[in-house]
Formats: structure tokens, sequence, C-alpha cells
């Protein structure tokens, strides 16, 4: 089911139109070291395929923030965050590994369980990944127009930002969408690609504004309850760079955003 990390031209797809997990998987699958923040739903931290891989508070041995309540609970309502998370970081249970399946997953929530969220709990989630030591943050999210308030919450990080492009079949050079269109160098824009190398129907696009293309048609990953399904979404694709940037910094520990940007 996992076509985007070894696309063997399973059910239809086109032979080798992956991102080469199992090739990167010879040099290193990730790092503990490596906290990866999953800004979104939260996640179900009691699932089977992320145990050993969640990042645990020191202040109090929570998993993450609630940005909606103000709690240290991140547990997933919905379902998206929980999804991201397992391409992210999946420990192999049941067969679904993550790209980086040994990266530090910090879960934070600020969508609720109908999927919607205000930008104000989006800035303190970043402002919680940033003071707790994220490396990466993924955001499997958009939507609203210019805000400077989110765009210097992440200018402020100095963490890398995985931000999915949308899915909204958009040229985001002409109409522009946020926060994936920021013009900063601490952020990647992700389209979704399917398996069988051509852009998803839905994705967003741009020239100059979108940065890469990833798997993000029927993505098969966890959900709440150590359940998993297929989803489709640029929300899918953001993940697997999120992933794939886990597995850079545990080849190169030291590396700059601009020399992991590049490498991506």
């Amino acid at each position: 089911n996992l076509w985007g990390l070894h696309n063997t031209g399973q059910q239809g797809g086109k032979v080798d139109t992956d991102i080469d997990a199992p090739e990167a998987w010879a040099t290193t699958t990730g790092s503990h070291n490596n906290v990866i923040a999953v800004i979104d739903t939260g996640t179900d931290y009691t699932h089977k395929a992320l145990a050993g891989n969640l990042w645990t508070n020191p202040k109090d041995g929570s998993h993450g923030y609630n940005a909606i309540t103000g709690s240290n609970d991140p547990m997933d309502d919905h379902y998206h965050g929980t999804h991201c998370a397992g391409t992210v970081a999946g420990n192999g249970t049941d067969g679904v590994y993550g790209v980086s399946h040994k990266a530090q997953l910090m879960p934070i929530k600020f969508l609720s369980g109908s999927g919607g969220g205000t930008l104000a709990d989006a800035i303190k989630g970043i402002v919680f990944a940033t003071e707790n030591g994220a490396r990466i943050t993924s955001n499997s999210w958009g939507g609203g127009p210019f805000n400077q308030a989110l765009k210097d919450a992440f200018a402020s990080s100095p963490a890398l930002h995985i931000i999915a492009a949308g899915n909204d079949s958009n040229n985001n050079d002409a109409r522009p969408t946020y926060p994936a269109t920021y013009d900063m160098d601490n952020i990647v824009s992700v389209a979704a690609s399917d398996r069988n190398e051509a852009l998803a129907s839905f994705t967003n696009y741009g020239a100059t504004t979108v940065d890469l293309a990833a798997p993000g048609v029927a993505i098969y990953s966890t959900t709440p309850g150590n359940k998993y399904k297929n989803l489709d979404g640029t929300s899918m694709a953001c993940p697997h760079v999120s992933g794939a940037a886990g597995l850079i910094l545990a080849a190169y520990p030291e590396i700059s955003n601009d020399e992991l940007k590049a490498r991506l």
C-alpha cells in the first residue's frame, strides 16, 4: 500500500515513481535526536504504529500541546493529524512505516474535531514547537488571507517549515495561498503527485511559489484507534517531505536550513 515509499508498479502505478525510501534507509532510518512537530488536529499518541516515536515533554511527561484548550493533551478527535504523523514517523507496526521511522513526533493540536481552527491557535502551536526544540514542522493546513503575525511566527522560528501547497487546483503564483506562499527561506511548499508521476488533479502548483511535489494520492497511514486508511491531498504529500527532512538531519546533524532545503 505504501507506493509513495516504494513503487514497484503495484495497483497500476509507474515503477519507481516514489521517494526511494528503501534506498535512503540503507543510509539512515532517522534519529530520535530530531523533533518533528506535526501541527494539525492532534495525534492519537496511543497508536501502536507510533509507539516509541513520540516526543515527551521533560517538564510533565506529556506528548505535545493543545492550542485550543491550552492544555498538554493533543489527542486527535478527527483523524487528519494522526494520518500525517504516521507518514512522517510510523514505526513499522502492521507494515506501516513512516519516512523517518525513528524521529520524535511532537503532536500539536490547533484544529478541532471538525477540522477548523484559528490563526491565533496556529501561531500558539508554532511558538510551542519553537520553544520546545522542534527542528522541523509539518503543516498540512492552510486558508485565509496573508497574515503578518503568522508569517512572523514562522520567521522567528529556527525550524524548517514544510507546508502543504493546497488542494484547489490553484496557481499559487497568481493567487497566493497561505501559509504555503509566504516567500521565506525556511518554508518549503509541497504539491501532490500520484503513482503515475503526474501532478494530482486537485493539487495547487506554482513555478516560483511551490518548491516540489511528493506522493499525495491514495496514501495509506495511521488513523485513531489503531486503524489505518487511504487519504488524498497535499496534506499527505507534506509529511513525506517532513520525513525526508528528518532523514537528512539524521545523516547531517549540523546542516543549515538553506542546505537542508537545497537537498530536499
